[in-house]
């Protein structure tokens, strides 16, 4: 939820640098303003459960005892978080994470339960869109224009305070002058979708590689050289680079390693990634060179 804050408050500041209108800015301020005050009953809860008394907790906000547990008592704390959530349209979930990415020789369970500085999956959806509506340089009011909806909804959609529908979400891909398809697997994720079934290789490879893409976009596009720090360095800046440009798969655990680093679930990719395996596995020999799994494009050859 901080990490929520952080990113709405940077809307804000990108929205006051392009003098965007007023109400546009109120609303921004707003989203920030409902997000810290269902932070701090999280916050207020967290420490209710650490064991804090009301007496400690009500010296921390700065009231009395019998206010704070008016104001964040178990019943209305689940209240507020039920409420947020159904506005949110996503599950209120707390995304905890650490800033280490184990390595390479870590287990595939561990490799799977990675996390970094990961976000709700309706945030990161919008972050992509925020991010390719700032690049095509076009104003929330002309994107309402084009698509013929209101700017305080599209203010919304990009503040991620609704979610777009697929339908929607290719149209603002293609205005900002994007590929719809490396924003599919966000958009699924944000609303809960199950993944696919198996599919063909040549489709399995695309659906992953824009995958990637996409949650690249959502983390505003780092570089191959910041990847590899945000990582620990358990993916090099060239693995980075091959795997943005299409050209490789790598193993999971470089994979895993990837997707934390861009702020994502490994577990939400996991499903991508044993698809293209499922049919590469099936050859005689699917190891290349020291035992490293090379998933050749197509066109490439065997």
């Amino acid at each position: 939820m901080a990490a929520e804050v952080r990113r709405l408050a940077q809307q804000l500041v990108d929205s006051e640098m392009r003098q965007e209108e007023l109400a546009t800015l109120l609303e921004r301020a707003e989203a920030i303003r409902r997000e810290l005050e269902i932070y701090t009953a999280a916050a207020v809860q967290d420490a209710r459960h650490r064991g804090e008394k009301w007496e400690t907790v009500a010296k921390a906000a700065h009231v009395a005892p019998e206010t704070a547990r008016a104001r964040w008592g178990p019943e209305r704390v689940a209240r507020m978080m039920g409420l947020h959530a159904n506005e949110k349209r996503a599950a209120p979930a707390r995304w905890r994470g650490s800033a280490s990415v184990p390595s390479s020789s870590s287990s595939e369970d561990t490799a799977g339960d990675l996390s970094g500085d990961i976000v709700s999956p309706a945030s990161q959806l919008a972050s992509a869109l925020t991010h390719l509506q700032t690049a095509s340089g076009l104003t929330i009011r002309e994107v309402a224009e084009q698509t013929m909806l209101s700017a305080s909804f599209i203010s919304r959609v990009l503040s991620g305070d609704r979610l777009p529908t697929w339908d929607l979400t290719v149209s603002l891909a293609i205005l900002f002058g994007a590929d719809p398809a490396e924003l599919r697997v966000l958009f699924e994720v944000a609303h809960g979708m199950t993944a696919q079934g198996r599919q063909p290789l040549a489709s399995a490879i695309s659906q992953l590689h824009a995958a990637v893409r996409g949650l690249h976009l959502a983390a505003k596009s780092p570089t191959a050289e910041r990847i590899e720090l945000l990582s620990g360095k358990a993916v090099t800046a060239l693995q980075a680079r091959r795997v943005l440009a299409g050209i490789d798969i790598p193993d999971w655990e470089v994979l895993a390693a990837l997707v934390c680093a861009l702020g994502g679930r490994p577990l939400d990719f996991k499903p991508l990634w044993e698809a293209v395996h499922y049919t590469f596995l099936m050859c005689d020999d699917p190891s290349g060179p020291e035992g490293k799994a090379h998933i050749p494009l197509p066109g490439e050859g065997s």
